[in-house]
């Protein structure tokens, strides 16, 4: 399911021009077709951000949604500050 190829030869059509060119010198089918990619492609890139944050972050999101995951959140980030002070 994941091919990586397809990816980069979609990537090489859209920085070769030839997209642009197509577009620009294409009957309106061509066009509209065109037209449609991109927005699915948008789309699917929009889709793939909010699944890749949700894969990344998934545990950090759990435990913040509890009173107790947030002070320990919260209690980590003063921590760090604290021995960046230290540091300087």
């Amino acid at each position: 399911m994941l091919d990586i190829a397809y990816l980069e030869r979609v990537a090489h059509y859209f920085e070769s021009g030839d997209c642009k060119f197509e577009f620009e010198n294409g009957e309106e089918e061509r066009r509209l077709l065109i037209l449609d990619f991109l927005e699915r492609l948008m789309e699917l890139g929009e889709t793939a951000d909010e699944l890749a944050t949700k894969l990344i972050f998934k545990d950090a999101y759990a435990t913040l949604l509890t009173e107790e995951g947030a002070a320990a959140a919260e209690a980590e980030a003063e921590a760090a500050e604290a021995a960046e002070k230290k540091e300087e």
